[in-house]
């Protein structure tokens, strides 16, 4: 959709999340009939934004609003939306209609997957930077692409784009990147068919066919779901010859990255080049970070599933290290085997566990991994298991679940893990 077609039409905001609230202005300024505002707040009710008329329950805003948008804390799949859409009303989000608003004339690139996704938008905003180019980078990494804090008239254009946001999107971008596909969000989508689905609207949707689509080398499951589609994908791998103490993963966010800058127009990389973005890459996915002498302390508080946990336990395999992982945070539902698959991998006494809540002991035993301590959150966690680690060890905040409700988000878990490793 278009700011544009919001004229005239009844339009309710399902939520005032960051990316809906930044967007009020423009959908206001547009000429809508009314808009009107679905939230509980006690705070938003008293001091509704100017141009919303009112706030109204969910089956008052499905009944009777000819445009929904869409935050992520309204699954689209919730019985009275799919009701509303069932009887003609058209569902969209922030992102969708900034994309189709403001992204012709320019280069815009979308990146989605189960893990890696925002690794490879920050490394590819920070390739583009350092090779001249002029860069917007916003979307599901933090940077609502209404707020006005971002480059929004630059002539490349980087995009995040959730599972959520990809569900309600109605345009393609000119290169799309798919990093991974595991399972995640299974309680919002209703199912990996579902999640998988809507993963791929990026790539194809109403509006037509990416112009390019690149996904990782990661074992297949990108590709295969892409060949599945009936799409054509260029498969991306990493560099080969890269020192061991850089993780795969690592790597291949930085190689897909470098291909899309390629495919964007901007300059081709060497592999020097991969690889030094891979050691440089974003904090809170298998970031070693200051700790105790002799100890590793990896940050991989950006790991929200059992996969990315698994990927990351591989690596410190790989190395030798006995290890202590930190696991815990929502549950959602999502199946373990990737996790469980990695530990059984582990010789005896090798990995252990320190889990927070909500569900780090049941991942814990699910997997097998003996539990050494249970604490509270990330930062009492180091202070139970460094002294169980012992030289020669690593320590790895690996949630493999996101960050509970009242607990921040990746980034302030990221920042407590490393000020106790490093007081």
């Amino acid at each position: 959709m278009r700011l544009a077609d919001l004229r005239g039409r009844r339009v309710a905001l399902l939520g005032l999340g960051a990316d809906v609230a930044a967007a009020v202005g423009e959908i206001v300024a547009a000429g809508p009939l009314e808009v009107v505002v679905v939230d509980d707040r006690a705070e938003v009710r008293s001091g509704l934004p100017e141009g919303v008329s009112r706030a109204v329950g969910l089956a008052e805003a499905a009944s009777s609003a000819s445009v929904l948008v869409r935050s992520p804390g309204f699954p689209r799949y919730r019985p009275e939306l799919v009701a509303a859409c069932e009887a003609g009303a058209e569902m969209t989000t922030p992102l969708d209609l900034w994309v189709g608003t403001h992204g012709a004339g320019r280069t815009i690139v979308g990146i989605t997957g189960t893990k890696g996704k925002s690794t490879v938008t920050s490394l590819l905003g920070t390739m583009a930077a350092e090779a001249g180019l002029r860069v917007g980078v916003a979307g599901n990494l933090g940077v609502p692409v209404f707020d006005p804090g971002w480059d929004q008239d630059a002539p490349l254009v980087v995009l995040e784009v959730s599972s959520y946001q990809a569900a309600d999107l109605h345009h393609v971008p000119d290169v799309a990147v798919l990093t991974f596909l595991a399972e995640d969000h299974l309680s919002w989508h209703g199912g990996r068919e579902r999640y998988v689905a809507d993963k791929l609207r990026l790539l194809r949707n109403e509006g037509g066919v990416a112009g390019r689509i690149l996904v990782a080398a990661d074992g297949g499951s990108a590709a295969a779901a892409v060949t599945g589609a009936g799409l054509e994908a260029e498969v991306v791998a990493p560099p080969v010859g890269a020192p061991a103490t850089v993780p795969v993963h690592r790597l291949a966010n930085a190689a897909l990255a470098a291909a899309a800058l390629a495919a964007a127009g901007g300059p081709r990389l060497d592999d020097d080049a991969v690889v030094a973005a891979a050691q440089g890459s974003l904090p809170g996915r298998l970031d070693p970070c200051p700790g105790p002498t002799g100890v590793l302390c990896v940050d991989d508080a950006l790991a929200s599933n059992p996969s990315a946990t698994a990927a990351g336990l591989a690596w410190l395999r790989s190395l030798g290290r006995p290890t202590v992982v930190i696991l815990g945070g929502a549950d959602r539902g999502v199946d373990p085997a990737p996790l469980v698959e990695e530990a059984a991998r582990w010789a005896p006494g090798w990995l252990r566990a320190v889990v927070v809540p909500d569900n780090g002991g049941a991942l814990a035993a699910a997997a097998g991994i003996p539990v050494v301590g249970a604490a509270a959150d990330a930062a009492d966690a180091v202070a139970v298991a460094l002294p169980v680690v012992g030289a020669g060890g690593a320590l790895l905040f690996s949630p493999a679940a996101p960050t509970p409700a009242g607990a921040g988000n990746w980034a302030s878990r990221s920042a407590a893990f490393r000020a106790a490793t490093h007081p």
